[in-house]
C-alpha cells in the first residue's frame, strides 16, 4: 500500500529525477550557494507523511546510514534497528542511536517493536525522504521511521521525542487489524479507538478520510490517531490538537489506544444464542445482542432441522436495520456491518406454522 499526499508534495518527483542523475553524494549534502531548487512546499505543514515503499531517492540516502540494533532498555531483551546517515553523523544534533531507541523502551508497545527501524537524516536529507514540509515519515512496507535528527521544538510545539512517539503510533497501527469492511488500521487507526472515537459514522458522514493525506490530512483519522498516540506519552507537553474535533484525545481513547497497544484486536468471537420462538403469528422471540465494537456481525442458524425463521435486526429504537430472506436456514446467514450502535435488537419470527427452539451462531468484533 502506497499512501501519497496530493498537491504540493506530488511536485518534488520531478525535482528528485534530476538530482538522481548527479553523483551519489548529490542529495547528502546542501546545494552550492545561489542555486535554488524552487522547492514546493505544502500549502498546510503537516506533522508527517506515511509511504509504502522508499524512493530511489530514500535508497541513496540509506545507503549512506550505518545501522545496528540497540537495546531499548525497557527490561526485556527487544531492541531495534537505528541509522544515521553519513552527513547526520558529521552535522546532526541528535545522532547517538542508544538515545533513540531508549526512548521507543519508554513507549507502550507489543512486539512490533523488534520489527522497528529508525533512520535519523539531516534536515536536507528529510525533505528528500519524506517529502518537504513533513517533520517525519514512516514507510509502512519497511518498518521504518525516518525522522530528522535535531533538537528543538516544530512551530506547534512538538519536540523531536513528540514526533518520533508520532511516528511509533503508525507502527503499532501497521501491526493491528480491523474487522470487514473497514481497511487497515494504519488507514483507520486501532479497533478499540475507532469504536471509541466513531471513526466509521465520521466516514459515512463525509466528515472523516481514512488514508487520506492529501487535500484531508487533518481529517485522517490514521493521522489522528498517531498524534493521540504521541499525546498519550506526553499528556502535559502543550502541543495544540489540529486534528478533526471529534477525534481530540479523551480519557476513554487514550484507554483505549493503551488496550489496543497493549492487548491488540484479535479477530471476530463467536457466541451462540439459543430460546424459543412462538408459532407464526403468535409473536417472535426478542433478544438484546451488543455489539461495543465497529464491523460485520453475522448470524448463522445452527441446528435448525426443518424448522425456518426470520431475523431482523433492530436499533434500540426499533428502526428496521436488516432483515434477513424469508425460510433463513442452515447455510444461510445474516451480515450486518455496526456503525457506532453499542446494542441492537435481534427479533426472530417462525415462518413454521409451529415454533420451537432456536439456536444462532454469532460472531461479532
Amino acid at each position: 500500500m502506497s499512501r501519497r499526499p496530493a498537491g504540493a508534495l506530488a511536485g518534488i518527483a520531478m525535482i528528485l529525477t534530476v538530482l538522481l542523475a548527479a553523483p551519489g553524494e548529490a542529495v547528502a549534502r546542501r546545494p552550492k550557494a545561489g542555486v535554488s531548487l524552487e522547492v514546493p512546499r505544502p500549502a498546510a505543514s503537516m506533522r508527517d507523511v506515511v509511504w509504502g515503499e522508499p524512493g530511489a531517492a530514500s535508497a541513496r540516502i540509506s545507503a549512506s546510514a550505518s545501522a545496528q540494533r540497540y537495546s531499548i532498555d525497557d527490561g526485556s531483551n527487544a531492541t531495534i534497528a537505528v541509522e544515521v546517515t553519513a552527513a547526520c553523523q558529521e552535522s546532526c544534533q541528535i545522532a547517538d542511536p542508544q538515545r533513540v531507541a531508549d526512548f521507543i523502551g519508554t513507549l507502550i508497545h507489543g512486539p512490533e517493536v523488534s520489527l522497528l527501524t529508525v533512520q535519523l537524516d539531516t534536515e536536507y536529507q528529510l525533505g528528500f525522504d519524506c517529502g518537504f514540509g513533513a517533520e517525519a515519515c514512516y514507510f509502512s512496507g519497511d518498518n521504518k521511521i525516518v525522522i530528522g535528527g535535531y533538537e528543538g521544538v516544530d512551530t506547534h510545539g512538538a519536540s523531536f521525542d513528540f514526533i518520533l512517539a508520532h511516528e511509533y503510533g503508525h507502527h503499532v497501527a501497521q501491526h493491528r487489524r480491523m474487522p470487514a469492511p473497514f481497511g487497515a488500521a494504519i488507514d483507520w487507526g486501532t479497533e478499540r479507538w475507532a469504536s471509541q472515537e466513531r471513526v466509521c459514522q465520521g466516514k459515512r458522514r463525509g466528515r472523516l478520510y481514512p488514508g487520506d493525506e492529501g487535500s484531508h490530512y487533518y481529517e485522517d483519522p490514521g493521522e489522528a490517531f498517531a498524534e493521540a498516540f504521541a499525546h498519550y506519552r506526553f499528556p502535559d507537553l502543550p502541543v495544540p490538537w489540529r486534528y478533526a474535533p471529534t477525534l481530540q484525545p479523551t480519557t476513554a481513547s487514550l484507554r483505549a489506544i493503551r488496550e489496543d497497544t497493549l492487548t491488540p484486536w484479535r479477530g471476530r468471537t463467536s457466541l451462540v444464542l439459543s430460546g424459543h420462538v412462538p408459532a407464526r403469528g403468535e409473536g417472535a422471540a426478542v433478544e438484546t445482542l451488543h455489539t461495543p465494537l465497529d464491523g460485520t456481525v453475522s448470524l448463522r442458524p445452527n441446528s435448525l432441522r426443518r424448522r425456518g425463521y426470520e431475523l431482523a435486526l433492530r436499533s434500540r429504537a426499533g428502526r428496521l436495520l436488516r432483515r434477513s430472506n424469508s425460510h433463513l436456514g442452515p447455510g444461510h446467514q445474516l451480515d450486518y456491518t455496526v456503525c457506532g450502535q453499542p446494542r441492537l435488537r435481534l427479533v426472530i419470527t417462525s415462518t413454521t406454522p409451529h415454533g420451537g427452539p432456536f439456536r444462532l451462531q454469532i460472531q461479532r468484533p
